[in-house]
């Protein structure tokens, strides 16, 4: 769901986009012993960006379903420009917790994956470890938006790439979804992402 134009969105989520760049994360897990970017460290590094540009992000519904200690929200959230131009997205976040913080967890993760996504936020996570999140998150953004048949088809063999195990697979499927979200045509996705495409049709191995 959008406003009937989204160019002056697009051009300034580009902008942020540059303004960004890479962002290098602070979380640690000691239970498994690994580095992360968290949910602060994201909204830190591109908030200053989101103003400058006129760019705002809240969140608009939620549907939650609770099972034990998990909690899993689908989270709809309008990014708005000045221009008066929007759009909407829905992503999925997943919270575990014996108290009453399992919403939290889930709706700030839902928040995470959505600044990573839209703004195609490098991190220095590891992708194997975060693979299976990443392949749910662009598996739901691609099953509620209006793709077209060549794009849909080809986030149907990234999905089979994915559910093989193929590395660097969900990053893919989330490039391949941010051009298509921005508006890109057929045309213009097949020659910016003529690599990406030539990775597919190749199995997930260098053509």
């Amino acid at each position: 769901m959008q406003s009937e134009t989204i160019g002056a969105l697009v051009a300034a989520i580009g902008a942020v986009m540059a303004e960004v760049g890479y962002v290098r994360g602070t979380g640690r897990n000691d239970h498994h012993r690994y580095n992360y970017t968290s949910d602060e460290d994201l909204a830190a590094a591109i908030q200053p960006a989101l103003v400058k540009h006129g760019v705002a992000i809240f969140p608009v519904s939620s549907d939650i379903e609770r099972s034990g200690d998990r909690t899993v929200i689908t989270q709809t959230f309008r990014v708005g420009h000045k221009s008066g131009e929007w759009m909407q997205l829905q992503i999925p976040g997943e919270g575990v917790d014996k108290q009453d913080k399992g919403t939290a967890k889930a709706l700030t993760g839902a928040r995470k994956y959505l600044m990573r996504l839209l703004f195609c936020v490098p991190t220095g996570d590891d992708n194997e470890k975060e693979d299976a999140v990443t392949a749910k998150v662009t598996q739901h953004v691609a099953s509620t938006s209006d793709f077209t048949p060549f794009v849909s088809g080809l986030l149907d063999e990234i999905e089979a790439l994915q559910q093989k195990g193929v590395t660097n697979s969900g990053a893919a499927a989330k490039k391949l979804i941010q051009m298509a979200s921005a508006g890109l045509s057929d045309d213009e996705i097949r020659k910016s992402g003529e690599k990406l495409i030539d990775w597919v049709k190749a199995g997930g191995k260098a053509p």
